[in-house]
């Protein structure tokens, strides 16, 4: 069954960067399509009124317009010939260029709901005017609210490395490892590290808390070790069945993670991974959501972050 991955992009550096990851990423994954969408930026409405009084400005607007959907045609013209020089067949590309209608983080996500999209692939920055400090403002509004799709964000271009996967032993880790199985498990560059920060109960409640309760502590980091187990030879099954060779699976550990962001952001850079890969929900509900998962966005710590649904 093929698996659709939509590219939101725009004429700025990070979108071809998005667009050289996906064809690496996708490196003999041969049911992979590609959809190349633009969004073309918005006439504000102060000057489409002005059109219907004001027959010079309607000349000017119309043209502006014209020139608009002429350079999105040439911009998904351009990244579409680089996924095809990057070996994406032609056939399996799509372009599309279309007027903003309510929003482009909406718009994006619209599409790529309609077409029944596996992913959205969007630059870290370089879709809206705001130069943001971190995240671009498009693309952190379609990770906070694509809550059904895996959303990628690229932020620079390397070379595949191996892809960071942090689970916490939850049946949404499994579908999670489900989902990076089936969107990349064929790519033999690539070796996939399923990464386990180790729980505390501060990571629930206080310091203070867990220094009253040395008891409950131990408890649940031995009852987590238990559950860590099963999880293991859950996911190396998963990994077998899907053909994936056993020496590009590794498992790495931190014992002394005393704040989950903080830690899957230093084996990170670390690691020097190609992407990392988070939950959008875990143990608990929404886990890695929120303030874990928008850390890692923000401070962007390898090539592409993934948030899988």
């Amino acid at each position: 069954m093929a698996k659709k991955i939509l590219i939101a992009v725009g004429d700025c550096k990070y979108s071809r960067y998005a667009v050289k990851y996906v064809a690496a990423m996708g490196k003999g994954v041969n049911d992979l399509t590609y959809t190349l969408l633009n969004v073309q930026s918005v006439i504000p409405s102060i000057l489409m009124q002005e059109t219907k009084v004001n027959s010079e400005c309607k000349a000017d607007i119309e043209a502006l317009i014209r020139e608009g959907a002429e350079t999105s045609r040439h911009v998904i013209g351009q990244l579409a010939e680089c996924l095809v020089e990057n070996g994406v067949p032609r056939n399996h590309i799509e372009t599309l260029s279309e007027p903003m209608q309510v929003g482009m983080a909406k718009d994006i996500i619209n599409q790529a709901e309609r077409k029944g999209c596996n992913a959205i692939v969007i630059g870290s920055k370089g879709l809206t005017p705001t130069k943001d400090i971190f995240v671009g403002t498009t693309a952190t509004k379609i990770v906070e609210h694509a809550l059904k799709i895996p959303v990628w964000v690229v932020d620079e271009y390397a070379e595949p490395r191996d892809v960071l996967i942090a689970v916490d032993g939850s049946k949404n880790s499994l579908r999670v490892l489900d989902y990076v199985i089936a969107m990349i498990g064929e790519n033999r560059d690539l070796s996939f590290v399923l990464f386990h920060v180790v729980p505390y109960l501060s990571h629930y409640y206080s310091v203070d808390f867990e220094r009253k309760n040395l008891s409950l502590q131990k408890l649940i980091q031995e009852r987590d070790y238990q559950r860590m187990e099963a999880f293991y030879s859950n996911a190396f099954q998963k990994f077998k069945k899907a053909g994936i060779e056993m020496n590009r699976v590794h498992t790495k550990m931190d014992k002394h993670g005393y704040d989950i962001s903080t830690t899957i952001l230093g084996e990170a850079r670390r690691g020097q991974y190609g992407t990392v890969v988070v939950g959008r929900r875990g143990e608990r509900e929404a886990f890695f959501t929120g303030r874990i998962a928008m850390r890692l966005f923000q401070k962007m710590p390898s090539p592409a972050v993934w948030m899988v649904a």
